[in-house]
This record gives structure tokens, C-alpha cells and sequence, in this order.
């Protein structure tokens, strides 16, 4: 083969990819673009993980949903205590007389 027709195709491809600056600026975003969604993918692997997903199957014969796994749940025997789940009043002491405490 001889080198002059090689040389001139790739001189060609060269000056198409390199000359065309609209095409090389959208290749870049391209490849930008390509990295943040892999940064974006890599994050949300590990939200993933937090959160368990289950999945949930009709039976048509009883007419409920079924989870094929094992799972627990809370149940509460009796009243709850009312009182100690409430938050107690916090109250701002200040300089003035009226408000100040007692206790120096």
C-alpha cells in the first residue's frame, strides 16, 4: 500500500474531528455528561442499600396480598402511657425580675 493515500486519511479524519470545534465541544459534554451520571449512579448504590423493598403477591383465592417473606411487626398490648410520651415545657429564663428564677 502506499503511504500517501493512508497519510491523507488520516490527515482527513485529524482535521474533521479537530477542526469541527462544534463537534469536538459536544463530544466533551458528551463525556461530562456520561461521568456525572456515573457519579450520580455510584451515590444512589448507596441509598439503595438503606432502604429494604418487599415485594407483595395477590392471591386470587382469598382475595389479600401476601408477603412470601418473614417479616416482623410492632404490635402494642394494652394502653400506651400517654403522659410519658409527651414532651415536657421548657421555659426561657431571662434578666428581668419577673422572669428570673429564685436559685442563685
Amino acid at each position: 500500500m502506499k503511504a500517501k493515500p493512508i497519510f491523507l486519511y488520516l490527515l482527513g479524519i485529524g482535521l474533521f474531528l479537530f477542526g469541527n470545534r462544534n463537534f469536538w465541544n459536544d463530544l466533551q459534554d458528551s463525556w461530562k455528561e456520561q461521568e456525572r451520571q456515573k457519579a450520580v449512579l455510584d451515590v444512589n448504590k448507596d441509598i439503595e442499600k438503606k432502604f429494604e423493598t418487599q415485594k407483595l403477591q395477590r392471591d386470587s383465592v382469598s382475595k389479600t396480598w401476601k408477603n412470601p417473606k418473614y417479616y416482623f411487626q410492632v404490635i402494642n398490648l394494652g394502653s400506651p402511657n400517654f403522659k410519658a410520651l409527651k414532651k415536657g415545657r421548657t421555659t426561657v429564663e431571662t434578666d428581668i425580675s419577673e422572669d428570673a428564677s429564685d436559685s442563685q
